[in-house]
């Protein structure tokens, strides 16, 4: 749906939605059955001489999907009185099997427990921002020639005049991921590119003050009994949110007719603003014996205050002054 809001205003509200089906899933053909699981389960294996033979196909009788579905805002300003604008607002929810691509254009990290059910591994995809707000605004100041205030002197209207402010402003919610265990810990049947077991869900993870020193609440979950798989949901939890404001101040001076001299500041997350990456999504199982580490609240349990967040998404502020000659 669009609507003209006068001549120079304009705005639009959306529904987009697609779904995907009979996606190709990473199949490890030399899983161990299910119902075969147990701490020492490689003799189970279809090829017991073999580790994982991982091939890229549908299994049998069930293929991968996914689902998107969102609502889009959009308001759009043309360039009357020195302001040009435009801004949207996405909410979406996408949830698929696995994810072709990953977060930043990258492979992203996807989990398999069980490689020959697809449904198992049903969650939030790596794609999955349910909130995003974006949007750019060019401000034309208002002194100089033709201008509202210093129209009629020639030495103001060089140096004031004529002098263009941009910005480009990003605000989105955090990215989904998983917690999860080492390899090895409950079995060999693993499948994927990524071998890691999920562990189960026993609270609450989310923390009612959370910050890069400790993101979820880790007693939350628990090792799964050996030989079975964990319920916990691939992508539950999620990451920091994410914003950045550019900002880009300039000015084009006439030399001679032809001749043209732009003088330009552009600052790049202009406010410093740190937007942290995700955190420490290994989890430590404590000990069955000996001493307990720190964070260990017992033999066997998984160590709180892991879940560190040691890096950032994208550089601190960055400026750059740059002059540009066309003829």
């Amino acid at each position: 749906m669009q609507r003209q809001l006068g001549t120079n205003f304009a705005a639009s509200l959306g529904y987009v939605a697609s779904h995907g089906h009979n996606l190709p899933f990473p199949v490890d053909i030399n899983q161990v059955p299910q119902n075969r699981l147990s701490a020492n389960d490689q003799a189970f294996r279809p090829y017991p001489q073999f580790g994982s033979l991982n091939t890229s196909g549908t299994p049998p009788g069930e293929n991968a999907i996914s689902n998107y579905n969102s609502l889009q805002a959009v308001i759009q300003k043309r360039m009357t009185q020195g302001i040009e604008l435009n801004f949207s607002y996405v909410w979406s929810h996408f949830l698929d099997d696995i994810d072709s691509a990953g977060w930043g254009s990258h492979s992203g990290a996807h989990y398999i427990q069980n490689s020959f059910v697809p449904s198992a591994s049903c969650g939030n995809s790596n794609f999955d921002v349910r909130n995003a707000f974006k949007g750019n605004v060019i401000y034309q100041l208002p002194f100089g020639r033709n201008k509202m205030f210093l129209n009629n002197n020639f030495v103001l209207d060089e140096v004031l005049g004529g002098w263009q402010l941009a910005s480009t402003i990003i605000v989105q919610s955090g990215q989904p991921f998983t917690a999860v265990m080492a390899s090895g810990t409950n079995s060999y049947s693993l499948g994927g590119t990524n071998f890691e077991w999920f562990p189960n869900v026993i609270g609450n993870p989310k923390l009612q003050s959370r910050g890069p020193n400790h993101w979820f609440n880790e007693a939350a979950f628990a090792v799964p009994s050996p030989g079975t798989f964990g319920d916990e949901r691939r992508n539950q939890l999620t990451g920091p949110a994410f914003s950045r404001v550019n900002l880009s101040l300039g000015k084009t001076f006439s030399i001679t007719e032809a001749v043209h001299l732009q003088v330009r500041a552009d600052s790049n997350n202009a406010f410093n603003h740190p937007s942290f990456a995700l955190p420490n999504q290994n989890l430590t199982v404590c000990p069955s014996s000996g001493t307990l580490p720190s964070g260990c609240g017992g033999y066997g349990a998984i160590a709180t205050g892991t879940s560190t967040i040691t890096s950032l998404q994208g550089l601190g502020r960055t400026l750059q002054l740059s002059a540009h000659v066309t003829f």
